[in-house]
C-alpha cells in the first residue's frame, strides 16, 4: 500500500467519526457545514485573491462561513436566506470598488468574491436544507455517499483506470474510477437502508431512487471535482491547502460535495413529489 494511501486511510478513519457525531442535532449539523464551509473558504480565498487588499480577503473569509451559520437561523424561509446571500454580496460589490485599485484586480474581487459565495457558501449549505426538510439520515447519507463514491473512484482508477475522463483538467480522473465509484455509492445505499431498517421500519430509498442518486452524485462530484481542478491546474498546483493529510484543504475533500449537495437535495425533492423516494412500511 502507498505511502499516500495510508495517510488517507488515517485521516478518513478520524474524520468520519468526527463528522458523522455532528449529525446528532440541527446545530450539530448547521457547525459541521460552516467549519467546513469557513476552511474551504480560506483555501478559496487565499488562492483567487492572492493579489488583492488583505481587507477584501478577510471579509470573503468571515464572509463565506457567517453565510452558512444565516442559512441555519434563516432555513425556514427561503426568501430570507436569498436575502441574506444578496445583502452580503452587494457589501462586497460596494468595498471592491470603495478602493483605488487596478480595474483588473477590482473585477477579480468580484467575480471571484461573489462566486465564493454561492458556489461554496450557499451550495454548501443545503446540507442544512436537507436536514430540515427531510432528516438528520437523509443528511448522512448524502456525506456517505459522496465519501464512499470518492474512496471507491480513486482505488478503482489508480487500480484500473485506462481511459481519462478529461485528461486536458484532470489527468487522475478516469472513467473506470467513475464507473466503480457509481457501484460503490449503489452498495453504499443497500447497507445504509439494510442497517436502519430493524431501527425505523421503513426503507428510505426505493431501487429506483437508489439508482437515480447514485447516478446524480457520480455525475455531478465528478463535475466538483473538475471544477476545482481547473482553479489548481491554472495556478500549477496539486493541492488547495495541507490542512488534511493525504487529501490537502479542506477545498480538496468537499469540491465534490459543493456541487452535488443541491443536485441531491433536488432530486429527492422531486422523487418525493412522485412518491418514489422511500419504501414504507
Amino acid at each position: 500500500m502507498r505511502k499516500e494511501t495510508k495517510i488517507r486511510l488515517i485521516t478518513a478513519a478520524i474524520a468520519v467519526p468526527a463528522s458523522v457525531l455532528c449529525f446528532a442535532n440541527f446545530w450539530g449539523t448547521v457547525g459541521l457545514v460552516t467549519v467546513a464551509i469557513g476552511m474551504a473558504g480560506y483555501n478559496y480565498v487565499t488562492i483567487v485573491l492572492n493579489n488583492s487588499r488583505k481587507f477584501h480577503k478577510i471579509y470573503y473569509i468571515a464572509a463565506i462561513p457567517a453565510l452558512a451559520v444565516a442559512f441555519g437561523f434563516l432555513v425556514k424561509d427561503p426568501f430570507a436566506v436569498v436575502s441574506a446571500y444578496l445583502i452580503v454580496m452587494a457589501g462586497g460589490f460596494f468595498f471592491d470598488i470603495a478602493f483605488k485599485d487596478p480595474n483588473e484586480i477590482i473585477e477579480k474581487n468580484i467575480v471571484y468574491g461573489t462566486l465564493g459565495l454561492w458556489y461554496l457558501s450557499f451550495n454548501l449549505s443545503f446540507f442544512t436544507a436537507i436536514y430540515y426538510r427531510f432528516d438528520a439520515l437523509y443528511s448522512l447519507a448524502l456525506l456517505g455517499a459522496v465519501y464512499s463514491f470518492d474512496s471507491a473512484a480513486y482505488f478503482v482508477g489508480s487500480k484500473w483506470g485506462k481511459h481519462k475522463f478529461v485528461k486536458r483538467i484532470s489527468s487522475g480522473k478516469s472513467i473506470e474510477g467513475i464507473i466503480g465509484g457509481w457501484v460503490f455509492t449503489i452498495f453504499f445505499f443497500l447497507i445504509y437502508d439494510a442497517v436502519l431498517y430493524p431501527f425505523v421500519g421503513w426503507r428510505h430509498y426505493s431501487w429506483i431512487s437508489i439508482l437515480l442518486i447514485s447516478s446524480i452524485i457520480a455525475l455531478f462530484d465528478s463535475v466538483g471535482d473538475l471544477t476545482q481542478s481547473i482553479f489548481k491546474r491554472n495556478r500549477e498546483m496539486k493541492n488547495a491547502g495541507k490542512f488534511l493529510p493525504g487529501h490537502g484543504g479542506f477545498w480538496d475533500r468537499i469540491d465534490g460535495l459543493v456541487v452535488t449537495a443541491p443536485m441531491y437535495f433536488v432530486t429527492i425533492e422531486i422523487l418525493r413529489y412522485f412518491h418514489i423516494l422511500s419504501m414504507k412500511g
